[in-house]
């Protein structure tokens, strides 16, 4: 079954093709133009479910949907569903990891939580819901590496270093998406 994201993120799918090489993975504008949909969800899952449901729509082929978001302890009303919003648009992954670290600066607990929704919507069935968590904590400074995002800033639970400073492996077999991709291509 191919599968087909609600996303026109280029690293996340990249990330999701490289780490489930047997899947064939693509994003919805290979079937349509870019699509704005409105994110105004309460929840990951809802604003997954409104991505996944408004393309498959469009398109009419089963899509997922997801969306995620990072919880900073000390703000918890701060990012969550909002972290996409937060960011000024156009700020590059080393810039909003600086605001991170910037809004931190002075705060003791740095404890974070990376969550990751999603849900395949196939236009007749029930949709089928993942929600996955990554904990830990967020450094003090940014070390440079591999992946996208905030991992080069974030230290899971367990681990002395960034998601950026492990192996691909290691950041593939943490990634909370990676986690919930895993369980719905077994749940499909």
């Amino acid at each position: 079954m191919q599968l087909i994201l609600a996303s026109n993120n280029k690293n996340k799918i990249r990330e999701l093709q490289l780490a489930f090489p047997s899947e064939t993975i693509e994003s919805y504008t290979t079937y349509s133009e870019p699509i704005d949909v409105v994110e105004n969800g309460k929840t990951y899952v809802e604003n997954a479910l409104i991505k996944a449901k408004e393309i498959a729509r469009i398109i009419q082929k089963p899509v997922i949907g997801d969306d995620g978001g990072l919880e900073l302890c000390a703000f918890p009303d701060k990012l969550g569903i909002h972290t996409s919003r937060f960011f000024e648009k156009g700020l590059t992954d080393r810039q909003m990891n600086e605001q991170l670290l910037d809004l931190l600066e002075h705060e003791s607990d740095r404890r974070f939580k990376l969550h990751a929704s999603l849900v395949l919507y196939n236009l007749e069935d029930k949709p089928v819901i993942v929600e996955k968590v990554l904990t830990g904590r967020v450094s003090k400074t940014i070390c440079e590496g591999g992946g996208y995002g905030f991992d080069s800033i974030l230290i899971p639970t367990g681990y002395a270093q960034t998601l950026s400073l492990l192996s691909m492996e290691q950041r593939d077999e943490l990634s909370p998406r990676n986690q919930a991709f895993n369980e719905l291509i077994r749940r499909r």
